[in-house]
């Protein structure tokens, strides 16, 4: 019988007789099942791979329908597609053995089968752009380019012997030290033998995840919450549990229900400005959070991405800061504050996990760009990122404001937005009524970019929501992108309801 490589992956939305649709489809289309080869019976091929017969016939019934199979009374089904570009069978011996492609959908790994970036997230640069009101950026007319500059001279000149024959996973010395010294100003007191540096938060996600989830083991994640936790967490096959977040961010009541329920591995939470809505977990909660940890013997990751961001009110600590006996896993990025492309981060983790996380991480990469982070040490050291960090808060201050001013002015009756005292982004929730997926082309079609809501609460979730960036347009460029998109949904819900 005909031998074929499928393996389901079970915890794919896409049904499974659809997975074998596909696969077969690669398979006919790289010339691996040529025409007029013979497939096996619907109940063969189904004890073969461990699927049900439907499975299989339903499969075999959607590419008889596209023309691929051909099924006959009594004498099971073929191959029925022409070659490819109309080609005709060679008789020469060189003919008869075709350049055929190879078949990588049936070869991966279910890890990969999982990988993904959310619609909407990366931009595409052949849609023009007149307002980029997606997440991720940084006010770029505002960068410290003379102390960029002056720090990566010094990296690059009495700097560079430390640098250059640096190999270690855990990041330079004097970066980490500066690290332990920079974070006192958030509340936590770490030893240097605590801290590693990576290469900016998603990789210390990736790496907490590698080293305490196995397949199927449930972690939870704030909903709505950052979309590069959703990844990491599934495309390690994790469960994914959603809990939800208020004004006082995550719900710890509802947490308490799901670890009384089950066992959760890890809790990623982000408590100083909770992704996507911006919320400060409360003192209460932050008590509520580490007692429930304490109570289940379950970590928490800390993602502390836009702490330094803050336009009002006292700082906020760190959840860290209360942490007396290491459940939490603290994840710290200088890319929000510098530039994104950067990518360095920190983490501080109890020692037992780091030194793993550090193991995964040498067997990826080794280390962080040691010139990257000789120049950051250097920044630190000298006072430039502080400099720097005073000089956007009032910047990104002014710009939230004309942001929360502009919605105010332009968007339609029934939208509510958060009022979020620091980060970069406000969460805006549409009328009801909304046409999403239209108001998004809509957008696009005008030049008017933003991260659509079900980046962050899963497909079709977080329809009536979207995110708005305010990092990098002046408040006159706010003021108009938000006007446009003011009239873009009214216009949308005008035509919604002459439809209906």
């Amino acid at each position: 019988m005909l031998e074929l490589a499928f393996t389901p992956d079970r915890a794919h939305p896409e049904p499974v007789y659809r997975q074998l649709r596909d696969y077969l489809r690669d398979l006919i289309a790289a010339e691996r099942l040529p025409r007029g080869t013979k497939l096996p019976a619907t109940r063969e091929l189904a004890t073969a791979l461990g699927l049900s017969r439907n499975t299989v016939a339903q499969a075999y019934d959607e590419l008889v329908a596209d023309g691929l199979l051909a099924a006959h009374v009594g004498q099971n089904t073929f191959v029925a597609a022409p070659l490819p570009g109309g080609r005709t069978p060679r008789t020469s011996r060189a003919a008869t053995e075709p350049r055929r492609g190879f078949v990588w959908s049936g070869l991966f790994a279910l890890r990969a089968r999982t990988l993904a970036v959310p619609a909407g997230l990366i931009p595409d640069r052949s849609i023009r752009t007149r307002f980029d009101f997606r997440g991720g950026q940084v006010a770029l007319d505002a960068l410290p380019s003379a102390d960029v500059r002056r720090a990566f001279a010094q990296a690059l000149g009495d700097d560079l012997r430390e640098a250059a024959g640096a190999q270690s996973p855990y990041g330079l010395p004097s970066l980490r030290r500066e690290v332990a010294r920079y974070l006192v100003s958030r509340g936590i007191a770490c030893d240097v033998r605590e801290v590693a540096i990576v290469d900016g938060a998603q990789q210390a996600i990736d790496l907490v995840t590698r080293v305490l989830v196995d397949a199927g083991d449930s972690v939870v994640l704030e909903q709505p919450g950052y979309f590069g936790a959703r990844v990491a967490f599934t495309a390690a096959q994790a469960n994914v549990v959603a809990v939800e977040v208020d004004d006082e961010g995550l719900r710890t009541d509802d947490l308490g229900r799901v670890l009384r329920a089950r066992r959760v591995k890890l809790v990623y939470t982000t408590p100083a400005a909770q992704s996507p809505t911006g919320a400060v977990m409360s003192a209460a909660r932050r008590r509520a959070l580490l007692a429930l940890a304490d109570e289940h013997q379950v970590p928490i990751l800390e993602d502390d991405y836009d702490s330094e961001l803050r336009y009002e009110g006292p700082p906020i600590a760190a959840l860290k800061t209360l942490d007396r006996a290491g459940h939490v896993v603290y994840v710290g990025t200088f890319s929000k504050v510098l530039f994104p492309g950067l990518r360095v981060g920190y983490v501080v983790a109890a020692p037992p996990l780091l030194e793993k996380m550090m193991l995964a991480r040498w067997n990826a990469n080794v280390t962080t760009n040691v010139v990257a982070q000789a120049a950051l040490a250097h920044l630190l050291a000298t006072g430039g990122l502080a400099r720097h960090l005073k000089r956007v808060r009032a910047l990104y201050g002014a710009r939230l404001a004309a942001m929360l001013g502009a919605l105010a002015a332009a968007m339609p009756a029934g939208t509510e937005w958060t009022r979020p005292r620091g980060g970069h982004s406000v969460w805006v929730t549409l009328p009801g009524g909304t046409d999403a997926d239209a108001l998004r082309q809509d957008a696009l079609d005008a030049g008017l970019h933003y991260t659509p809501g079900d980046v962050f609460c899963g497909t079709h979730r977080g329809a009536r929501h979207l995110a708005l960036s305010f990092a990098n347009h002046t408040p006159a460029e706010i003021q108009a992108g938000i006007g446009l998109l003011g009239g873009l949904v009214t216009t949308q819900r005008a035509r919604s309801r002459s439809i209906a």
